[in-house]
């Protein structure tokens, strides 16, 4: 018995301050793809509750490498799997991947200040048998290449894995994995690296020293601040408030929703637990565009995590089971899953270009007195506006000052 890795990185860096078959038509899903993810990544944050500290995913990233490791699964792993991802028994897979392979084309589509880069590789150790049909699909739904690789060497294969997530994440995680094992047979790597300039950047010159109430204490950190028109709504049903702020060309916003009241992280569980998708569509749906005075850290995100355990408590064991998985639509060999390795980065910071930094300056002589404060534990999304697809989730809970 040998072992599949998977691996998941997501990195988003945005305004750098330096600069079965059945219908193949994915509107078959209902709801969108987009709905599933989303879900997906709240279930994931949701068992990660009990760890005080920031907790952001990248829910396309994982779901759709979790889809392609579905590709090539059979009985009950694949049971397992399709049950956790929550994808409807109604639902053949043949719309599901045709999903996959839409939205990679539109995510990665020429967008001017937006670069979205989407990876899948297949490390392959040195004489195991990839099956054909599996490798075709892998290429034409998720863009995965093969890459052979002597695990034998795990010094040798575990740098040659850094080097590309390195390069695929522009030199922000230069060192994802420590140590792979020698009987590794295939390694599975998605990354997602998202940078875009906001639509209204902010000011550099308005970032200020502030402070950040974690709910246990108080830190020091940059924060920015401007005056703009952004998409807003006050949430009086789950005691809390959101705003939208959008990227250069529209497609892509992050939106940031800060609860109200005593600053508690039951109050932020409690919020994140009332969001399921639904609500959270006909929130956004409901926004309206309000001048209002933001303040915003300067700030970096950085999550690491195995999602071994997580997806076990979803009921998916018999992946990681070396008696019991079934990859076998992937290889004629008995492989299972050792480790699910997910990293997110995420840096916030001002600036877009300087011509439209003046913009935002003639934005701000409008003037207003409503405020929006992310200064205590919040909710971060960031996605594609017209699929709804879920780039990244999480929780700031202890930001890391960016300098």
């Amino acid at each position: 018995m040998q072992v599949l890795v998977a691996v998941l990185v997501s990195l988003v860096g945005m305004v750098q301050v330096d600069p079965g078959v059945a219908t193949s038509s994915p509107k078959s899903l209902n709801p969108r793809i987009g709905d599933f993810m989303q879900k997906f990544a709240q279930d994931l944050s949701f068992v990660s509750r009990n760890e005080p500290r920031n907790a952001v995913f990248s829910p396309f990233s994982i779901t759709s490498l979790l889809t392609m490791l579905l590709m090539g699964s059979s009985g009950s792993t694949y049971d397992q799997l399709r049950s956790a991802l929550r994808y409807p028994a109604q639902v053949h897979d043949s719309p599901i991947h045709d999903a996959y392979l839409n939205l990679m084309q539109r995510l990665i589509q020429e967008n001017p200040g937006i670069i979205v880069n989407v990876a899948n590789r297949l490390f392959v150790n040195t004489g195991v048998d990839i099956l054909e049909a599996y490798n075709e699909n892998a290429q034409r739904y998720y863009g995965s290449s093969l890459q052979p690789l002597d695990f034998s060497r795990p010094a040798v294969a575990r740098d040659a894995i850094n080097a590309w997530v390195n390069q695929m994440t522009r030199g922000k995680i230069p060192k994802l994995l420590n140590t792979v094992s020698p009987q590794t047979s295939v390694l599975a790597v998605n990354t997602v690296y998202f940078k875009g300039d906001w639509e209204h950047p902010f000011e550099k010159l308005n970032t200020s020293p502030g402070t950040f109430n974690t709910g246990k204490r108080t830190i020091n950190i940059p924060m920015m601040s401007t005056i703009l028109r952004v998409l807003y709504t006050d949430l009086p049903a789950l005691n809390a408030e959101m705003i939208g702020l959008t990227y250069k060309g529209g497609q892509y916003a992050m939106y940031l929703i800060v609860p109200k009241g005593p600053v508690t992280l039951d109050s932020l569980y409690t919020l994140e637990s009332q969001l399921d998708p639904h609500t959270l569509n006909q929130h956004i749906a409901n926004m309206s565009r309000v001048i209002m005075n933001v303040f915003l850290p300067r700030m970096r995100l950085n999550f690491k995590t195995d999602l071994a355990d997580t997806l076990k408590h979803f009921g998916v064991t018999d992946l990681f089971d070396p008696k019991r998985a079934d990859l076998s639509k992937i290889t004629s060999e008995r492989v299972f899953v050792d480790k699910v390795i997910h990293q997110t980065v995420i840096d916030i910071s001002e600036a877009g270009t300087e011509a439209a930094a003046a913009t935002a300056a003639t934005v701000v002589r409008i003037g207003t007195s409503r405020e929006f404060f992310v200064n205590r534990p919040s909710l971060l999304l960031i996605r594609e506006q017209q699929t709804g697809v879920p780039l990244f989730w999480g929780r700031i809970v202890d930001p890391e000052p960016l300098n």
